[in-house]
């Protein structure tokens, strides 16, 4: 009976787990539209170190770091593709690319 028990409340926290998850992955979840330039105006900032980023066409995406002036790149996307890329946690970054990137968990800030 203790097993069981046990089982059940492992389960319903695991699910709770997920849920949660889910829900800041959602809540983080942000959209940089096009504009005339290649720089969007907003920056990001990874949540957890690792960001994940699709886009509307064919691109190379850059982050740069708005401290140093370092640079990453995620090399080449297609469309309905996405990469992940590993940033400094807790640094804001400016995103280049052409089209709508999304990007995902970050925190944004418009500059």
């Amino acid at each position: 009976m203790k097993t069981k028990r046990f089982v059940v409340c492992a389960a319903v926290l695991l699910l709770g787990l997920v849920l949660v998850f889910f829900g800041v992955q959602k809540t983080h979840t942000f959209t940089l539209t096009n504009q005339t330039g290649a720089e969007k105006a907003e920056q990001i900032q990874p949540l957890w170190g690792t960001v994940r980023v699709s886009g509307d066409c064919d691109t190379d995406v850059v982050f740069t770091d708005v401290q140093t002036g370092e640079q990453y790149i995620v090399g080449y996307i297609t469309h309905g593709m996405s990469e992940k890329i590993k940033l400094k946690k807790g640094r804001w970054y400016t995103v280049q690319g052409a089209g709508n990137l999304t990007l995902c968990p970050v925190t944004v800030r418009v500059a």
